[in-house]
């Protein structure tokens, strides 16, 4: 077995850390983790992805704790808003009907020229 294959084997089985195995056989940490992701076939920058999914799966979980309270008010606040858009439908109806003057923005017009 080379040096290689043994400073991989030693690391994975727990043995020695980055830092001691680079001490012990002359090799740079980056050069060992490197082999090591190599070895589980995972690239450095993979292991970057994976970190940071890991990370963004644990925020989710810590707020899903919080999500039925949040959604309950959410949900209130939609009713009450959604209601008060319909009364204030109902107010520019009944307004363009007594005054017959259009009240409501027509998007698309072009404006006045003075």
């Amino acid at each position: 077995m080379d040096k290689k294959q043994r400073i991989i084997n030693e690391y994975l089985l727990g043995r020695s850390g980055y830092r001691a195995l680079s001490k012990k056989h002359g090799v740079s940490r980056s050069a060992i983790n490197r082999w090591v992701m190599d070895f589980q076939g995972r690239g450095r920058s993979a292991s970057r992805v994976l970190k940071t999914v890991h990370l963004s799966v644990m925020k989710q979980k810590e707020s899903t704790d919080k999500l039925p309270n949040d959604v309950e008010a959410l949900q209130k606040e939609l009713a009450k808003e959604r209601l008060r858009n319909k009364l204030l439908t109902a107010i520019i109806d009944i307004a363009e009907e007594e005054l017959k003057i259009p009240i409501r923005k027509k998007y698309g017009t072009k404006p006045l020229k003075k």
